[in-house]
């Protein structure tokens, strides 16, 4: 009885720990990316080019830091989401790399431990990572800091990173300036509120740049990746935005119409049978001061 008793004390304080820890992921996290399927199928992954750039940033810190006996993880990589760029940079990294993806929402960790079977992972948040102090080499986040731009998630990250660490971050972010996409922008600006982070304002750059215990390295951008398919394509991916996928349903096929619309409306989609979304890749590379 006193076994059982103690295991049920074990799963609630568990229970307890994961509810606190998912109370500091935004609302549109939590409601928006919830389908880890879903949101795989329809966002894009990362080019050759900024992988490998950012895969030999790894492997320089992992020759260059201190001694296997004081680190947990070579890596550990924060909101990896359903691992789209996981399974990209664990291909260009040595195989005795100790590498950890971490995620906060369950129907995301899924996919990304179906599609990633031999990378360690632990569903944490940025603000409350597992890990003893001065234990990582490097840390990185794709398509997510925007997301836990925080004093408190950024001295997290300084905790665990080893002096002189790394903190590197990547987006593919979309050109708005194009017409056709520029119209889907004024769709999505009616469902974005003020708290609402996206990386396309840079508020993580602010955030980060303000933040004693970082300095900048690099920050470039670089050719994006090659998206493409037909219009069902183009909608169904501008429908995994996390202020669009937390639409009931009835409101986001709504949504999903006028999405139609507007590619019927301009020239450049309207007789398409294949439509290039346009992205730019933008990189972020800082170290722990």
């Amino acid at each position: 009885m006193q076994t059982v008793t103690n295991l049920c004390r074990k799963v609630g304080f568990i229970r307890e720990i994961k509810r606190m820890s998912l109370n500091s992921v935004h609302t549109k996290t939590r409601t928006g990316f919830v389908d880890g399927g879903k949101y795989s199928q329809g966002r894009p992954s990362y080019t050759e080019e900024a992988v490998s750039y950012i895969a030999n940033l790894l492997i320089d810190g992992k020759l260059s830091g201190p001694g296997k006996g004081n680190v947990s993880y070579d890596v550990v990589e924060l909101g990896a989401g359903t691992g789209k760029f996981t399974e990209k940079i664990i291909t260009k990294l040595p195989q005795d790399i100790k590498y950890l993806a971490t995620e906060p929402m369950d129907g995301f960790l899924g996919t990304l431990k179906d599609l990633c079977p031999s990378v360690d992972t632990k569903q944490c948040t940025a603000n409350n990572i597992p890990l003893p102090e001065n234990s990582v080499r490097n840390v990185i986040a794709a398509q997510c800091f925007h997301w836990f731009a925080s004093v408190e998630s950024l001295s997290e990250i300084s905790r665990v990173l080893v002096p002189g660490g790394r903190f590197v971050m990547i987006w593919n972010n979309k050109d708005w300036s194009v017409p056709w996409v520029k119209d889907f922008e004024v769709i999505l600006s009616n469902y974005y509120t003020s708290d609402t982070p996206r990386a396309i304002n840079r508020t993580w750059k602010t955030v980060i740049e303000n933040f004693p215990g970082f300095l900048c390295k690099e920050h470039t951008f670089k050719t994006g990746i090659d998206f493409q398919g037909n219009k069902d394509f183009v909608v169904s991916h501008f429908c995994t935005i996390s202020v669009i996928a937390s639409l009931p349903d009835d409101e986001k096929e709504a949504v999903r119409q006028k999405m139609y619309k507007i590619l019927d409306s301009h020239e450049e989609t309207r007789e398409k049978d294949i439509i290039k979304i346009p992205f730019e890749t933008e990189i972020y590379h800082s170290v722990k001061a």
